[in-house]
């Protein structure tokens, strides 16, 4: 992979082997900056979180969904200065990105893909709070808020897992240092422990928020008012109906799933398709996934990849409730 930050050679190099605390390139996960007297007010009326909740000191985590509640993209949200920044899988980002200019020619708004001007890091690993004070961040006090230093932000995920956001001159620099950098899966095999999802391309625009359990990780706002999709979003909390969620799967095989890839239910000597993976990694013949399931599933139901070695499916606990 080649980008302005980041040499093919730098990213071939980059190991699943680290132990410890460890810093993994994420070019797959790219910046959308927002500015514009109206990027405030336009935001409020696209996205499922608060913007009124934002803050120099934190960030937020949110969707966006067209007007039948179908998310574009789930993404994690801060400021700098008087610009919004919004950090999301490429797929994703782009399909927004689409939808926000579409719209945002109504409104004082420009967008800046920024791909020549930001690059994104994930941390974590045992003793990842070392690492954090080794690049010079101030820890951040909870899950949520954020700590800056120099141009660069360090967003707190979750325990032990970070996001890095740094201009590309900066992230040149860095690769150059003797930190222990890794594969991106490291990073990713972590996101899907904390049972965050991110959409690529099969699903974009085909689930809605809670389906991706996203009122469990605090990216919905069911106070906040008006925005597109709120409709489907708000009756899904208030009267029910909505019969799936997103857990997470664990399997020995060699096998990488692509997104949408089926996920089937033995019942009694049948099997039926119920599910569909929605992030997946494999480090040294171990997968991990989330998958979307129907929500009364249980440890105790036989799941399988479907596939030819009809790979058997062990679910693990969620990190969070989803009552």
């Amino acid at each position: 992979m080649q980008t302005s930050w980041l040499t093919i050679e730098q990213y071939a190099n980059l190991s699943t082997q680290v132990q410890g605390a460890f810093i993994a390139p994420l070019p797959a996960f790219q910046i959308l900056s927002i500015t514009g007297p109206d990027s405030h007010k336009y935001l409020q009326g696209q996205s499922t979180c608060d913007l009124n909740q934002l803050t120099a000191d934190n960030f937020l985590r949110g969707a966006h969904c067209d007007a039948k509640g179908k998310m574009w993209s789930i993404f994690h949200l801060f400021s700098a200065a008087d610009t919004l920044h919004i950090i999301a899988f490429r797929d994703e980002l782009s399909a927004s990105t689409v939808q926000w200019k579409k719209f945002g020619v109504f409104s004082k708004v420009s967008f800046d893909a920024s791909e020549g001007r930001f690059a994104v890091f994930g941390l974590g690993g045992p003793d990842v709070d070392k690492l954090v004070s080794q690049l010079g961040f101030t820890l951040p006090a909870t899950d949520g808020m954020l700590s800056r230093c120099d141009d660069a932000t360090l967003l707190k995920l979750a325990s032990d897992h970070y996001l890095l956001v740094m201009p590309h001159a900066q992230a040149q620099q860095l690769m150059q240092t003797e930190l222990p950098f890794a594969a991106s899966s490291l990073w990713l095999k972590a996101h899907i422990l904390h049972g965050l999802a991110y959409l690529e391309q099969p699903l974009i625009g085909e689930v809605v928020p809670q389906m991706l359990n996203l009122q469990a990780v605090n990216a919905i706002s069911f106070t906040k008012g008006c925005y597109v999709g709120q409709e489907t979003v708000a009756r899904l909390k208030y009267r029910g109906g909505n019969k799936r969620a997103t857990y997470i799967l664990q399997a020995d095989t060699n096998e990488l799933p692509v997104a949408g890839s089926d996920i089937e239910l033995q019942l009694e000597d049948n099997w039926r398709r119920i599910g569909q993976v929605i992030n997946a990694v494999n480090i040294n013949n171990q997968l991990w996934l989330l998958a979307l399931l129907p929500n009364d599933i249980t440890p105790a139901d036989t799941l399988r990849l479907k596939s030819e070695q009809s790979i058997m499916l062990q679910q693990l606990p969620l990190p969070y409730s989803l009552n």
